[in-house]
């Protein structure tokens, strides 16, 4: 099955997120032309191929001793017993909901995405630019 078609690829984002309108058409012709580069269309295959590797690493988050910042938009189409089960699994995490967002939280809310890092991170001003 081939997803290098520009109206499933669309309908995929914009299912993504809480406002359609959160992903500007620029983005959306930007992110076409780059799944149909030489190469792009069989590295995203070999990922979806390497999906179940990615559940059968889950019991490994139990050795994550680092703090984790988990953030989910409250429309997420996640399943909740998925999130859940990361839950319980992270016990270092700390677990935000961002309102009025989806899947996709940099598309729905960047800005709260930036904020809940900062605060994460106990970031309060700025990196200096260079």
């Amino acid at each position: 099955m081939r997803l290098r078609n520009f109206i499933i690829m669309r309908t995929v984002l914009e299912g993504g997120v809480a406002n359609p309108k959160n992903v500007p058409p620029a983005l959306l012709r930007e992110m076409y032309e780059v799944a149909n580069r030489r190469g792009h269309y069989r590295a995203f295959i070999n990922l979806l191929r390497n999906a179940a590797s990615w559940e059968a690493a889950s019991p490994e988050y139990r050795n994550i001793r680092v703090p984790v910042l988990l953030m989910r938009g409250n429309l997420d189409w996640a399943r909740p017993a998925e999130r859940e089960h990361n839950n319980r699994l992270l016990t270092n995490a700390q677990v935000v909901t961002v309102e009025d967002s989806g899947h996709f939280l940099p598309l729905d809310r960047p800005d709260a995405v930036i904020q809940q890092i900062k605060t994460f991170t106990k970031v309060e001003r700025p990196f200096p630019r260079s």
